[in-house]
C-alpha cells in the first residue's frame, strides 16, 4: 500500500511538472502585438491539459481519502501536497484569465 501512496503522490507532482511545460516558440515565428492590446486567444483560455491535470489530482485525492490507514502521518502530507498542486493549477486558469 505505501507503492501504492508513493506512486499517488509522484503521479501528482508529474503531473503538475507536466502541465507547466511549454513547448519553444519556432524561430519563424511572428512578432506579436503588444499585450495591452490584444485579447488571449480562446486556446490559451481553454488549457485543456491543466484541466485534465486537475480531474486526475481530485481522483487520486478522493482515492486517498478512502485508504483506511494514514501511513505514519504520509497520508495526510500526500493530500496536503494534492491540495497545493491543484491550487496552484488553480492559479494558473486564473492567471490566464486575467491577461
Amino acid at each position: 500500500m505505501n507503492k501504492v501512496l508513493l506512486s499517488l503522490l509522484f503521479s501528482a507532482f508529474i503531473l503538475t511538472g507536466i502541465s507547466f511545460a511549454q513547448a519553444p516558440v519556432p524561430a519563424e515565428a511572428p512578432v506579436a502585438p503588444a499585450a495591452a492590446t490584444m485579447k488571449p486567444a480562446h486556446h490559451m483560455m481553454h488549457n485543456p491539459e491543466i484541466h485534465k491535470a486537475i480531474r486526475k489530482l481530485r481522483g487520486a485525492k478522493e482515492d486517498l481519502e478512502k485508504a483506511a490507514h494514514d501511513f505514519g502521518g504520509h497520508k495526510a502530507k500526500a493530500i496536503a501536497a494534492i491540495n497545493g498542486a491543484i491550487a496552484e493549477l488553480q492559479a494558473a486558469i486564473d492567471f490566464e484569465k486575467s491577461k
